[in-house]
């Protein structure tokens, strides 16, 4: 089977290119998008080391800022840059460059194999998750890094009456999602048939993608919202496994836990197939413990029908 990896990185070149060698066989594909944002020596270093593989593309670059629609804009540019390259795939897994493969690729290969057709995504529609409509029914704004809501709890602060009062002349008090979606949330982390790529790249570069897009831009964190709305609203609802099959684990905070060789008996008993977030600057040995224990092993895996 065909695979073609989106990897979203941004820092710790040392890990990115473990990923890459990780993940790299003859029938692999990479797609890297690297933010921006990074420090100029990372993109450099990446791309000096893997330009020259011929299974190695690099998707137009965009800074990824936490919570905005940036994420989502990268991905599109890689989305088209598997398009415009007329890379051949059956499967496109999305990944950052802080995740991990937890199983061999053989395994991987045979996970998909077995579900042939389905589209792992984790989503739920948004009015179920009534602590955070507020991401989509109300205007968000980034200044640099701070952070605006509109509308907001009344305040006694005269700033906020007055930028209140002045936003009411333009803008409604409540926001829709266009065209009728109903929109829904998840990871933004996804493994998708190439039909359905394609299909996602076609709505995205469409008037109503296009809509959708200009909506979310003053959305918040909508990279766990954008794909899984035009998917769950299109015929391949139906097709969709609710389950990205990534170990992640999310304390109180709103940012991804770190596993660090503490946790290998936890990362050994899961049935997914990659780990997100390690760094190797705060543990390195979770990589080896995971290299050595799990990924020689190469006995076939169970079938994995449920989720």
């Amino acid at each position: 089977m065909k695979l073609v990896y989106i990897i979203l990185a941004h820092t710790n070149f040392e890990q990115t290119f473990r990923l890459f060698n990780k993940l790299n066989t003859q029938n692999s594909t990479f797609v890297f998008h690297i933010s921006k944002n990074c420090e100029p020596q990372f993109f450099e270093r990446v791309q000096a080391v893997l330009k020259d593989f011929d299974n190695c593309f690099f998707a137009k670059r965009t800074r990824v800022r936490w919570g905005q629609f940036d994420i989502n804009q990268a991905i599109i540019y890689a989305i088209d840059t598997i398009i415009d390259n007329q890379i051949d795939f059956e499967y496109a897994i999305l990944l950052s460059g802080q995740c991990y493969p937890i199983k061999s690729n053989e395994i991987i290969t045979q996970v998909l194999e077995q579900n042939k057709g389905k589209q792992f995504l984790e989503s739920k529609p948004l009015n179920e998750l009534n602590h955070i409509k507020e991401w989509v029914e109300k205007y968000h704004f980034w200044v640099g890094k701070r952070h605006f809501r509109y509308p907001y709890q009344a305040s006694d602060s005269i700033i906020r009456k007055l930028s209140k009062s002045f936003l009411a002349l333009f803008l409604p008090g409540k926001r829709r999602m266009p065209r009728g979606y109903i929109p829904y949330k998840g990871s933004f982390l996804w493994m998708l048939t190439k039909d359905c790529l394609y299909y996602l790249h076609k709505q995205i570069h469409s008037p109503v993608g296009k809509d959708l897009i200009k909506f979310l831009k003053h959305t918040n964190n909508s990279g766990e919202i954008f794909f899984h709305t035009i998917l769950m609203n299109s015929m391949y609802k139906d097709s969709v496994i609710n389950n990205d099959l990534r170990f992640i684990i999310w304390p109180a905070g709103g940012h991804p836990y770190i596993f660090t060789s503490d946790d290998y008996k936890k990362i050994e008993s899961s049935d997914c197939l990659f780990i997100r977030k390690v760094d190797t600057r705060i543990d390195s040995t979770i990589l080896d413990l995971i290299d050595n224990k799990i990924l020689m092993n190469r006995e076939a895996c169970e079938t994995f029908t449920d989720f």
